[in-house]
């Protein structure tokens, strides 16, 4: 019986050792699992102010079909327009994917990779008259007066607001394919400025 009973307080004390070796392991677990969670919410805000600097504007969305044997294959494009406020640069870009937010986000990523800035000090209005065409449409822009505003379709407003600039007329002739005009706009700021897109 004694034997049995030195046996029992043995197993007893092994359980005990067990138990208190593994809450020590759960603790050490949850200390770590705490500063991984510390560190994310530390790099949490930086993220947040890197993605707050970039204005977005969709300019377009379609939805082209394509022919297959098996029948019609839907996918989306869009075309967006961004802006860094910190840095003053500006940038389009087409993005495809078979759905809108991949198209989206494919569209933003090559927009930031294409970022360019044409005012380092925005000007109040363009200093002469430029005539661009690209493909069928042909754009007339011309500085204006002191509080003229800005004169002009709303992706190029949005535009010249993200530029800085806030009197100009700008007349689209030919063709209104919102691609063809934003190409022009920035073949137009190209040459006002003698820097070169990477279309």
């Amino acid at each position: 019986m004694d034997k049995e009973k030195i046996n029992i307080i043995e197993k007893n004390n092994q359980l005990e050792k067990e138990k208190e070796e593994r809450t020590s392991d759960e603790q050490k677990d949850g200390k770590k699992n705490n500063l991984v969670s510390e560190k994310l919410e530390k790099k949490e805000p930086e993220r947040e102010r890197r993605t707050q600097s970039y204005q977005r504007e969709i300019l377009e969305t379609t939805r082209p079909a394509k022919v297959t044997k098996g029948g019609r294959r839907f996918s989306f494009t869009r075309l967006v327009l961004i802006n860094d406020e910190e840095k003053k640069a500006v940038a389009y870009a087409r993005g495809k994917g078979k759905e809108t937010v991949r198209a989206l986000k494919a569209a933003c990523q090559k927009a930031q990779k294409k970022l360019l800035v044409y005012f380092p000090n925005p000007p109040r209005t363009i200093p002469r008259d430029i005539i661009v065409d690209y493909k069928a449409t042909r754009l007339v822009l011309k500085p204006t007066p002191p509080g003229s505003g800005i004169r002009a379709s709303e992706e190029l407003s949005k535009l010249f607001k993200y530029l800085g600039i806030k009197d100009i007329s700008v007349k689209i002739v030919g063709s209104s394919n919102k691609l063809n005009v934003i190409h022009a706009i920035f073949l137009a700021l190209d040459k006002l400025t003698g820097k070169k897109y990477d279309y």
